[in-house]
C-alpha cells in the first residue's frame, strides 16, 4: 500500500504538489514528473490508435513540453509500450514521438523501425517478401534504424508495432558498402544494438536451395517469437516483482546528492562487455541426437568463452544454436550429460555455474548481450557478484549499502534494479561480510584495515 503524508500536498511549499492534463502542464516544474498513460487494451485486447491531443497537430510538442518538465527524472505508468503502438494504423507525428517515448523509458535506447517508403533493391528481396507471404507472414520492406536500413522485417502479430525479426539480403546496400567489416560486423552490430534479431538470406544460397531456405526463415521466425516471449515475460516479472512501498518525498538537494553520489559509484569504472560463443553446429543431426563428443566439445567451448556460466544458460544458448524455440527434456539431458561427462573430465569445473580450471572471474557488463536469460539474476555468478562488490568498494573507499546494490547493478548494465536482483546482490555481500573480506564501518561498507606489524 502507497502512502503519504498530507503535508506533501500542502501549499505551503516553495513547488507544492500538482495533477495537470497533457494540455496545461505548461510553465511548472518539478524534479520528478510522474507520468501516467490512460491509455490501453479493450477486454478483446484491441489497442485504438487514438491518443487525443496527440494524434493532432502539433501533439509532438505537446509531449515535449510535458517530458521536459522534469528537472531530473520522468517516472511513466503505463499498461502498453512502444511495442503495442502501430505506425501504420496512425501517422501523427505525436504518436510517433509517443511510441519512441514509451520505448525509450522502456530500453533506455532512442530510434525506433520506421517503413520508409523505399522500393526494394533487387529482385531477390521481393522474392522472399513474396514466399513470406504466402506463407501468412505480415512483411515490411526497407525498414529503417539509425541510419541504416533492414531489407525485410517480419511484424509481429500479436504487437503489431514490433517487428519479429529483421531479415538481410545481400543486395544493393551489402554491395555498397566500402569494406568487408562495414557490411559484415559494424552494420550487424548497430541494428542488434538497436534491438533486431536478424537473419540473413545469401542470394545464391537462395537460388539453388528456395525451399530449405525458406524453411531457414520460417525456423528463425519461430525462434523469435519465443526470444521475445521471454523478453516479455522478463518484463512482466520484473514489474509483478517490486514490492509495493510507502513513497519517501525527499527534499529536492538530497535527492540530488543521492543520485549524484549514486551515478559516481555506478560509473566511475569500465567493465568490458560480455563476450558471447558463437557455436558452428550440425543441424542436420538433432542435439538429442549428436554424439556425447561432439556436445562435450559446445559445453567446453561455451565455458571457457562465458565461465562462469549457469547450466541453463548453457542448455538455452546449444538449443539457440540449432534455432530451436524451447529444450525438451531429450535436449536438456542430452546437454546435461555432456556437462557432467566435461565435468568429470576435468575440462570444465563447478557447478551450477560452470568455469575452466584456472578461469579468471572478472566482472562483465550484459547490457547488450543477445540472450535474455543471461540478464536474469538468478544467472549471475555468485563470485562475478563478489568481485563487482569488490570492484565498488574499492574504487569508491567504502559505499553505502543500498548505493551499492545500485552500483553493482549498474557494472553489470542494468538500467534498474529489481526486487530479485537486489537480493542477488546483498546475499553476496552477506557471504563477503561473514567471510570477513569486508566490513561494515558506520554507514558503509568498507574493506577490513590491515593489522600492523607488531616490532
Amino acid at each position: 500500500m502507497v502512502t503519504v503524508t498530507s503535508d506533501f500536498f500542502g501549499r505551503s511549499t516553495s513547488e507544492p504538489f500538482f495533477v495537470k492534463n497533457l494540455e496545461n502542464i505548461q510553465g511548472d516544474e518539478r524534479d520528478v514528473i510522474f507520468i501516467s498513460l490512460g491509455y490501453g487494451r479493450t477486454k478483446e485486447g484491441f489497442i485504438s490508435m487514438s491518443f487525443g491531443p496527440l494524434n493532432s497537430d502539433g501533439g509532438e510538442r505537446r509531449l515535449n513540453v510535458l517530458i521536459s518538465r522534469a528537472k531530473l527524472r520522468c517516472e511513466v505508468f503505463s499498461s502498453i509500450t512502444g511495442d503495442d503502438i502501430d505506425l501504420s494504423r496512425s501517422k501523427g507525428r505525436g504518436v510517433a514521438a509517443l511510441k519512441m517515448f514509451l520505448s525509450f523509458a522502456q530500453t533506455g535506447q532512442l530510434g525506433i523501425a520506421t517503413e520508409s517508403g523505399r522500393a526494394a533493391d533487387s529482385i531477390f528481396e521481393e522474392q522472399v517478401a513474396s514466399r513470406l507471404t504466402a506463407l501468412g507472414y505480415d512483411i515490411k520492406g526497407q525498414i529503417g534504424t539509425a541510419g541504416f536500413f533492414v531489407d525485410l522485417a517480419v511484424v509481429d502479430p500479436e504487437k503489431p508495432g514490433r517487428f519479429l525479426l529483421g531479415i538481410e539480403c545481400d543486395g544493393a546496400q551489402y554491395h555498397a558498402s566500402r569494406s568487408a567489416r562495414d557490411r559484415d560486423r559494424l552494420r550487424q552490430n548497430v541494428l542488434e544494438a538497436h534491438g533486431w534479431v536478424l537473419h540473413r538470406i545469401w542470394s545464391t544460397d537462395w537460388f539453388l536451395r528456395p525451399i530449405e531456405e525458406t524453411e531457414k526463415v520460417a525456423r528463425a521466425i519461430e525462434a523469435a517469437k519465443a526470444h521475445w516471449r521471454e523478453v516479455d515475460e522478463i518484463a512482466a516479472a520484473s514489474l509483478s516483482a517490486a514490492p509495493a512501498v510507502p513513497v519517501k518525498v525527499m527534499p529536492a538537494q538530497e535527492e540530488r546528492a543521492s543520485f549524484i553520489a549514486a551515478d559516481a559509484a555506478g560509473t566511475k569504472s569500465a567493465v568490458p562487455r560480455y563476450e558471447e560463443a558463437k557455436l558452428s553446429v550440425r543441424r542436420q543431426v538433432d542435439p538429442h541426437e549428436t554424439s556425447i563428443g561432439e556436445m562435450m566439445k559446445h559445453v567446453v567451448r561455451l565455458v571457457s568463452i562465458e565461465g562462469p556460466i549457469h547450466e541453463t544458460e548453457i542448455v538455452a544458448r546449444i538449443r539457440s544454436a540449432w534455432g530451436l524455440a524451447r529444450a525438451g527434456a531429450r535436449i536438456r539431458d542430452a546437454v546435461q550429460a555432456a556437462i557432467k561427462a566435461a565435468n568429470g573430465s576435468g575440462y570444465i569445473a563447478g557447478g551450477p555455474f560452470y568455469v575452466v580450471p584456472g578461469q579468471t572471474v572478472i566482472v562483465r557488463d550484459r547490457s547488450e548481450v543477445d540472450s535474455n536469460t543471461l540478464r536474469r539474476p538468478e544467472n549471475l555468478p555468485p563470485e562475478e557478484v563478489k568481485s563487482a562488490i569488490d570492484q565498488v568498494v574499492e574504487e569508491n573507499y567504502g559505499a553505502e549499502q543500498d548505493q551499492l546494490v545500485q552500483a553493482v547493478a549498474r557494472l553489470f548494465g542494468f538500467a534498474s534494479t529489481s526486487a530479485q536482483l537486489r537480493e542477488v546482490v546483498e546475499n553476496a555481500l552477506a557471504d563477503l561480510l561473514g567471510s570477513g573480506r569486508l566490513r561494515i564501518d558506520g554507514r558503509l561498507v568498507t574493506r577490513p584495515q590491515p593489522e600492523a606489524a607488531s616490532i
